[in-house]
């Protein structure tokens, strides 16, 4: 899947479990398993208000940081 802001928009509008399934799949299809973490209305109201304060800038980082994880790297770079 493509992250960008529009994407990112879009999936913030999901249900808290919706959004969740996306959060999932994305951990996995990263080689993050996250079916161990329980996240409750407040955790997910500040996942949604995270993502949805997101700038492409940040997007892309993110990205970095998840493809250096499924690598083994390190996230040191600011």
């Amino acid at each position: 899947m493509k992250l960008d802001k529009n994407t990112i928009d879009m999936i913030t509008r999901m249900s808290d479990e919706n959004l969740w399934r996306i959060i999932c799949a994305l951990g996995v299809s990263s080689g993050i398993d996250l079916s161990g973490v329980t996240v409750g209305p407040k955790e997910m109201k500040n996942v949604r208000l995270a993502l949805s304060q997101m700038t492409d800038d940040d997007i892309s980082r993110a990205m970095e940081i998840v493809d250096n994880c499924k690598r083994g790297g390190t996230n040191d770079k600011r």
